[in-house]
């Protein structure tokens, strides 16, 4: 794979995180719980299943690249968002640490394909939050300083 590329691709994930979220508030819910979603967030779960089955004819498209080559940086631009996901329930749930524990990133995917086939309409952010709901009872706690 093209290391410039995966170097391009991080830099502008970094960047739009960062963007949207210096600005924003903590709970990023309106009066009816409804909430706006970035990227891979606002793709449903019939979408991530296409993927992970490699049936998505748009990534197939691209002469340049073999079959597979566009597969392989999508599911790196979607083990960064589910980092994200990850990283950011860490940081605003309260008592946690690690909410993943040790969950290897596979182990995670494999999850959330599950819930998605589960669900093939949902969006998959909410996949993810019933991912972190599932592995919420083995995540590392955070030390109170007690």
């Amino acid at each position: 794979m093209n290391k410039k590329l995966f170097s391009l691709v991080r830099t502008v994930l970094l960047v739009l995180v960062v963007t949207a979220t210096a600005g924003s508030k903590l709970y990023a819910i309106d009066s009816n719980n409804r909430y706006f979603s970035y990227g891979v967030r606002q793709k449903t779960c019939e979408d991530y299943i296409k993927f992970r089955e490699k049936r998505l004819e748009m990534l197939e498209r691209h002469e340049r690249y073999t079959k597979d080559e566009p597969y392989e940086i999508v599911d790196k631009i979607v083990e960064h968002w589910i980092a994200e996901f990850l990283t950011a329930t860490d940081l605003y749930v309260a008592d946690t640490y690690n909410i993943a524990g040790n969950t290897p990133m596979d182990d995670l995917k494999g999850r959330l394909e599950t819930i998605c086939r589960a669900n093939g309409k949902q969006l998959f952010a909410e996949a993810m939050v019933t991912l972190v709901q599932q592995l919420n009872p083995q995540r590392v706690k955070a030390d109170t300083g007690k």
